[in-house]
Formats: structure tokens, C-alpha cells, sequence
């Protein structure tokens, strides 16, 4: 079995990039959202929220990505069903009972 290669660490020079502007939602985009509106309950929706966000730090442990990555990775997925006009886990066929 070959031995598997080492991340490469960037170099001092390599400026540090952000993509995320503003990572922050709002108390407005807190209060409600789209699977919200479209009859999910609370408490699904935080549970699928959750485990997607596990996930894709689990990905990121495996392909061993640098931990900012992963965050902003994250964030992005969080920021996608935030708010009314957000996604929505009705939309997006998310189903009671998936094996999470």
C-alpha cells in the first residue's frame, strides 16, 4: 500500500484569501426560514442542519483540508438554508426518517 502524501502547507508568501464577506446572518434570517415556511419543524430542521455540517467536517478530516477551509466550507452550507428566502429541505428532499 503506497504511503499517503502530506498536505502541503502554504508558504509565508501565499496571501490568505477570505471568500466569505460577511459569514454573519442576521436576526432577521435567524427567525424564520424556507423549510420553515414550508411546514418542517424546528427541531428536523436543526438535526439535518447539523448532520450536514458533521459531514462535511468529516470530509474535510479525510481529505485532510486545512481547518479554515472546512469552516468556510461550513459556513457556506449554513448560509444556504438560512432565511425566508433560503433553501429549503421540503424543496430539496430531505425526508423524516433518513438514516442520519
Amino acid at each position: 500500500m503506497a504511503p499517503i502524501p502530506q498536505p502541503q502547507t502554504p508558504s509565508s508568501t501565499t496571501p490568505h484569501i477570505s471568500h466569505l464577506t460577511n459569514p454573519l446572518a442576521t436576526p432577521e434570517q435567524l427567525a424564520t426560514s424556507g423549510s420553515q415556511l414550508d411546514g418542517i419543524p424546528a427541531d428536523l430542521e436543526d438535526s439535518l442542519r447539523h448532520a450536514g455540517a458533521r459531514l462535511a467536517q468529516a470530509a474535510g478530516i479525510l481529505l485532510r483540508l486545512p481547518q479554515d477551509i472546512v469552516a468556510q466550507a461550513i459556513v457556506t452550507y449554513s448560509r444556504f438554508w438560512v432565511g425566508a428566502e433560503g433553501g429549503s429541505f421540503a424543496e430539496y428532499g430531505a425526508k423524516v426518517g433518513v438514516g442520519l
